[in-house]
């Protein structure tokens, strides 16, 4: 006489096996991927910010920007007298820092999102800023 639980074990065993190498194939799928977004999009362009007169590069000029571009803002206090500056953009995780000093720099790497406008001003001194556009395909 047929054994039928060594039968149905057998065709669980079969099943599971499949099932498993689907599994394990579809998460080293998707810890791919997720590892690939998590790279940098290439090297990020430079943009200098001089801080003097009250202003950014003397008119608080607007700056137009792609979407998921990377930004390096270098700012540096340009003063000739003991005027402090900073610097931060609001809606982008750039927060005010300690003061700069004339003749300091500071730096800071953004990847933009993907469109919005967004104010980057000098926490110390009210009406100091401009306009961040970023717009594009």
């Amino acid at each position: 006489m047929a054994n039928f639980s060594d039968l149905g074990g057998s065709l669980v065993k079969r099943a599971f096996i499949p099932v498993v190498l689907i599994l394990a194939l579809a998460g080293a799928a998707l810890a791919f991927v997720g590892r690939r977004s998590e790279t940098p999009p290439g090297p990020a362009r430079t943009v200098v910010l001089r801080m003097s007169d009250y202003t950014f590069n003397g008119t608080n000029p607007t700056l137009t920007f792609e979407p998921g571009e990377r930004i390096r803002f270098v700012i540096r206090n340009d003063e000739t007298s003991p005027i402090r500056h900073n610097f931060r953009v609001v809606g982008l995780d750039v927060p005010c820092e300690r003061e700069l000093q004339p003749g300091e720099t500071r730096e800071v790497t953004v990847t933009l999102p993907r469109s919005g406008e967004f104010a980057y001003t000098c926490c110390t001194h009210p009406g100091m800023g401009g306009k961040m556009v970023i717009e594009g395909p």
